[in-house]
């Protein structure tokens, strides 16, 4: 095995032979467990709804085309096309007998991504301490004298903790598909996706296809967060300066841009970046940006970040 092969088993065995590690496995089912069965509650709390969802859709689209015919001077255009939208769809699922309300193996499994968020929080908590939990142990010393380059140190834990992402998001997304066949059946594995084309019309797509998408939109969210976090850790000897700092910089990033959002210069921040979902179910933090923008954006964070990273590891003294 070379021995960057063995310097990332190395990680990889500090990490998950922490009870820590699996008590945040444990959480993270739990909170899935939690949402599976809210949502399987709420479901049997609105059997009457359920049942008549048919005339439940022909209202919704009266009352939208009601607000469509008085409001139609002070709608936005956005809202307009939004409610012309779901009115298609609407008599589309009326037609073809396609319950858009019901719960199914689906819901449960797009549910889940909301819980990705906590997916990052638990990477990030692993990844601001990879680099700085060597300093307060003092065992930093130790994994230097190695033959290894403190380049190949530095990658195999950041490689480490890509991993361990790539980990949870495969138990996130394995159990919710499980609570959702048994909660919900496997019936509702064929339903198909309704969304309306740039043509006006009304087509089927793939669930499974949207599920993916979902998930690789908050991929991206998660590297970026990952790498902005072990960065911190190569800046701080404490592991829980490094912690703090890292889940302090997530939490606010989001509420930050949304205040500053009328200042032009705010699109230049990651945060504002990051959600690239909001160039495809709903609109950016600034007019002007674009998917290209946000993707070159993050991209320079990204290098920076890894420009910092090494560093402010490379050239560390861990003589004192």
């Amino acid at each position: 095995m070379s021995s960057f092969g063995m310097l990332l088993r190395n990680e990889n065995m500090k990490i998950y032979r922490r009870p820590r590690t699996w008590a945040m496995v444990g959480i993270l089912i739990l909170a899935l467990m939690l949402l599976a069965g809210l949502m399987k509650w709420d479901e049997s709390s609105s059997q009457d709804s359920a049942a008549n969802w048919k005339q439940n859709l022909m209202q919704d689209n009266e009352h939208m085309q009601q607000s469509l015919k008085e409001q139609a001077a002070d709608s936005s255009p956005e809202m307009k096309q939004m409610m012309e939208e779901r009115i298609l769809l609407n008599e589309y699922a009326i037609e073809h007998d396609i319950n858009p309300n019901e719960n199914s193996l689906w819901s449960i499994v797009n549910a889940s991504s909301m819980l990705i968020v906590l997916v990052t929080l638990l990477t990030v908590v692993i990844a601001a301490d990879m680099v700085a939990a060597e300093f307060s142990w003092g065992t930093i010393k130790l994994l230097l004298v190695g033959p290894a380059s403190r380049s190949k140190v530095l990658l195999s834990k950041y490689a480490a903790s890509l991993l361990f992402a790539l980990f949870l998001l495969v138990v996130n997304f394995a159990v919710s598909f499980a609570l959702g066949a048994g909660l919900e059946g496997m019936d509702g594995l064929s339903q198909p996706l309704l969304t309306v084309g740039a043509d006006g019309a009304v087509h089927e797509g793939s669930m499974l296809l949207d599920s993916l998408q979902r998930y690789g939109f908050s991929i991206v969210q998660l590297i970026m967060y990952v790498t902005m976090a072990f960065m911190i850790s190569a800046s701080f000897r404490s592991s829980s300066m490094a912690i703090a700092f890292s889940l302090l910089f997530i939490l606010a990033g989001n509420t930050l841009v949304n205040i500053l959002a009328r200042y032009e210069w705010v699109k230049y921040l990651m945060f504002a970046n990051v959600d690239l979902s909001q160039y495809v179910s709903g609109t950016p933090i600034r007019p002007e940006m674009t998917l290209t923008f946000s993707i070159g954006i993050l991209v320079a964070y990204y290098a920076l970040f890894h420009f910092i990273t090494w560093i402010m590891f490379t050239k560390r003294d861990v003589a004192g």
